[in-house]
Order: C-alpha cells, then sequence, then structure tokens
C-alpha cells in the first residue's frame, strides 16, 4: 500500500533523512520507533507532503506522492492524526469531527460521526463542546476521529499517546486495536514499547535518520540489547 523508497529529506540544509525505506501493506500495523530527534516525525511529514525528499521515491497505491500537495496526499486515502492533535479548538467536537468529512473510496460502511463516538464513547458527553473545553486525552480521542472521518486507506498516527495518563493510554490502545481488528492499515509512532509489541505486525527503528532495524514483535521482544541500543530501554 505504502513504499517510501530511499528518501533524503531537508529541513533547510540540514539533511535529517538519508536513504529511508520502509512499507505499509494493506491491514498492517507498522510501528517507528526510536529516540526522539532520530527522524520519525520528519518520515511523516515527508508522506504527506509538509517536506518534499530532494532524492528517492513515495508511492501510494503504486501512485507517487513526490511533489503532491498535501490536500491531494489526504484526498488519495491518508489520514492523520498530527503529533500535537491540531484539533480545531473554536469548533466544537461534533463540528471537528464533520468538518472532515468524506468518503473518497466511496466505502460502504463509512465513518460517520455515530461510529467515532461509539469507538470513542468518552466523546459522547463531550459532543457540543468546543474543542478548547476538552482534556488531552479527549482532544486526542478527536484528532484520531477526525482523521478516521476521511476514510483514509492509510492512517498515520504520530505519537499516539504522548502526555496522556495510564488510564487514558489503555483508553486509546483498546481503540487502536480495534481499527486493528477491522483491517485498518495504520503506520503509528509512539514511545510506548509494551503497547506496540502487542498491537504492531512489524516495526522499523530509526537511527539518525537510517532505519537501523526492522522485524517483528518476537524478534524485538527477545533482543534487549537492540532495545538497549536504539530505545534506551
Amino acid at each position: 500500500m505504502l513504499k517510501i523508497d530511499s528518501i533524503d529529506s531537508y529541513y533547510g540544509i540540514t539533511q535529517v533523512l538519508f536513504g529511508l525505506s520502509l512499507t505499509v501493506r494493506e491491514g498492517e500495523v507498522v510501528t517507528l520507533l526510536g529516540r526522539n530527534g532520530m527522524g520519525k516525525s520528519t518520515t511523516i511529514r515527508s508522506i504527506i507532503g509538509m517536506i518534499k525528499p530532494h532524492r528517492g521515491d513515495i508511492t501510494f497505491n503504486n501512485q507517487s506522492m513526490i511533489g503532491l500537495p498535501p490536500y491531494k496526499i489526504a484526498q488519495a486515502g491518508i489520514g492523520l492524526a498530527p503529533e500535537g492533535r491540531h484539533i480545531f479548538t473554536n469548533l466544537s467536537v461534533r463540528e471537528n469531527l464533520i468538518a472532515a468529512a468524506r468518503n473518497n473510496n466511496g466505502y460502504s460502511n463509512p465513518w460517520t460521526v455515530d461510529r467515532v463516538l461509539a469507538l470513542f464513547p468518552g466523546l459522547e458527553p463531550r459532543i457540543s463542546l468546543s474543542g478548547n473545553k476538552l482534556s488531552g486525552g479527549e482532544q486526542q480521542m478527536l484528532s484520531i476521529g477526525r482523521a478516521l472521518m476521511t476514510n483514509p486507506r492509510l492512517l498515520l498516527l504520530d505519537e499516539a499517546t504522548e502526555g496522556l495518563s495510564p488510564l487514558l493510554r489503555r483508553q486509546i490502545w483498546h481503540s487502536i486495536t480495534e481499527l486493528k481488528d477491522n483491517h485498518q492499515s495504520i503506520l503509528l509512532i509512539d514511545k510506548n514499547l509494551d503497547a506496540l509489541l502487542q498491537i504492531g505486525d512489524r516495526h522499523y527503528i530509526v537511527e539518525k535518520g537510517h532505519i537501523a532495524w526492522t522485524g517483528n514483535s518476537d524478534e524485538l521482544a527477545a533482543d534487549e540489547a537492540l532495545q538497549l541500543k536504539y530505545l534506551g530501554i
């Protein structure tokens, strides 16, 4: 579904990604791991067109995304719940969801406000509140729900549970597991290794803009030296 092929990405004259490659297949949950500042979020920004790689290619459903504006990439079927959430704080929960609603792929059972509320029942009593009245965890649920309202073929989750309480983290992970069970393709960044090992089909470790390792959950869980070297665990 998604193929990143040897991309080099820069901020100004500073190179951040060096020949980075990865793939996400239909129905997979793939994670990006690594310490802060290693290039994980830059990879996401490169996928969605906020950064244009200087070299290499990014293809989605066999179509190159390089050079397309972010809205065209979103219309192709890629949804994003960004780091920092970036919900519309002056709009209500319902308005945030409706603002993003579309079904370009013509799904027979598209995401609707009611379906998002079923996935995140904590949002239902907040449905008429503006975004700035929500807790951090509620804002994160809304951010994911808003991305789902675009009915994406691929969902990008950048720092899915960052800064949340253990209870809210569990709620978010439960909802992501439901998405996985429904065969939603996901590329996921987070620091909670235990949860990622449970939910991820494959993992990539990013170190200074390179892919340092890739493998499955059993391989990663068994290699404590690898965890210590690249994740500080």
